[in-house]
């Protein structure tokens, strides 16, 4: 994993307290990682409608968030420690990906707001699941 980003520049995260903080971020994240990918997607809609983002660079968004919805789907993308977690790996890829576009992803919204929607995305699915 690279330097957290909430890591201040020049300062040392001590190895063991790191392990505690986020050690198995990465791991739990997998299991909301298509929920925190929806919520992107609808995320970028919303900066489109609001002028945020051009509306090319909303299509190229969501195009490239349906790419990875589906490379990890199919393991062609894998969330590993190479990520402090799922909301970064994302914003990383995009980035990568698309450039300056890619880091408008995550515009007026809090990491708390990210997990927020992802968890209610998951318990949603979960209970659709078991009135089925």
């Amino acid at each position: 994993m690279t330097d957290p980003l909430w890591q201040k520049a020049g300062t040392r995260i001590d190895a063991k307290i790191m392990r505690f903080l986020a050690g198995d971020d990465v791991i739990l994240d997998r299991e909301f990682f298509l929920y925190d990918v929806a919520a992107s997607r609808a995320h970028v809609e919303g900066l489109a409608n609001i002028g945020v983002v051009s509306t090319d660079a909303a299509a190229a968004l969501k195009r490239e968030l349906d790419t990875l919805a589906q490379d990890f789907r199919n393991g062609a993308f894998v969330l590993d420690a190479r990520y402090e977690d799922g909301h970064s790996a994302i914003e990383m890829r995009l980035t990568e990906r698309l450039g300056d576009a890619g880091r408008r992803v995550h515009t007026g919204r809090s990491r708390n707001d990210q997990v927020l929607v992802a968890t209610r995305l998951w318990l949603k699915d979960k209970l659709v699941a078991l009135g089925t």
